[in-house]
């Protein structure tokens, strides 16, 4: 039987064992960066909040890559290229 609960890949302290609990020098980065973090993850297998993502520019990109993609599909120039003389 595995002496930790395991989560994943990541291992989650249990105060009952008599083993020592080992840390990776990742984990004691975050410990060393907050140490609130580290006790969540390694103790209640709680993962840190990720990023926001970026779905406006997302969407914008999207949208722009769609209209040249059809503009260059017919042969045809963006109305702002024209404009500026692109």
């Amino acid at each position: 039987m595995n002496k930790y609960k395991q989560r994943g890949k990541k291992y989650i302290y249990s105060p009952k064992s008599k083993e020592p609990f080992r840390i990776s020098r990742f984990g004691m980065e975050t410990f060393l960066e907050c140490p609130r973090c580290f006790y969540l993850d390694r103790r209640l297998g709680l993962d840190r909040p990720g990023l926001p993502g970026w779905p406006l520019n997302d969407a914008v990109d999207h949208l722009l890559k769609n209209e040249f993609d059809l503009l260059r599909k017919n042969g045809q120039k963006h109305s702002l290229m024209e404009k500026y003389k692109i």
